[in-house]
């Protein structure tokens, strides 16, 4: 820590040549120590790294099998399963109820918002439940709700892509993509599964 002293010490000289009152003296040395205290700042900033905090013996446990990366994952939580529990059946009776995947613009802190829980909270507990993350979680309430809706007899004068909107995607691009990656098939295909004939 003798850079300490050093810095110090060249405080007391300038403020020594400004008491002298010998202002080319004074600037002088100024723009010297700025210098230098630059110099040193950056030489010596390792003084200034924190050590990296030890692991307890508890937070190690090398034979933690990999389908448990999830619990790693969230092993800091304050939740607890009955916790996990009790804000998923929330969700669920707000999904249902409300039906809130068919709004496009459906984002992770609307939805937390609407059943008064942090958005990092909801996200693990949709990871928890679901295995999912929050858009895959969306996504699949719209495409049930396609497959609700596309078997309805009043529903047959509707092109496949009113249908995707109305269940809450904004694209065809991205209605076609999660559908087949959730039903492996595209949605025509699906339909001709259900013998059910709907405009392109």
């Amino acid at each position: 820590m003798n850079w300490v002293y050093y810095l110090i010490f060249g405080i007391a000289v300038i403020w020594i040549l400004v008491i002298l009152k010998d202002d080319r003296i004074t600037f002088t040395s100024v723009v010297i120590f700025i210098l230098l205290a630059a110099y040193f700042g950056i030489t010596k900033a390792g003084i200034l790294n924190l050590p990296e905090p030890k692991i307890k013996d508890t937070e190690k446990d090398d034979t933690t099998p990999p389908n448990e990366n999830q619990q790693i994952k969230y092993q800091k939580s304050i939740l607890n399963e009955a916790s996990i529990q009790e804000i998923y059946t929330r969700l669920t009776s707000k999904m249902q109820s409300e039906q809130l995947f068919k709004d496009p613009e459906l984002n992770l802190a609307t939805l937390a918002g609407s059943i008064e829980v942090h958005p990092n909270t909801l996200s693990q507990v949709i990871n928890t439940i679901e295995d999912k993350n929050f858009y895959d979680y969306i996504n699949i309430q719209r495409i049930e709700e396609f497959k609700r809706i596309a078997i309805l007899p009043e529903n047959q004068k509707f092109t496949i892509l009113s249908l995707a909107f109305e269940c809450g995607f904004n694209s065809k691009t991205a209605f076609n993509r999660n559908f087949k990656k959730y039903m492996n098939c595209s949605p025509r295909d699906f339909l001709k599964e259900q013998n059910l004939e709907i405009g392109g």
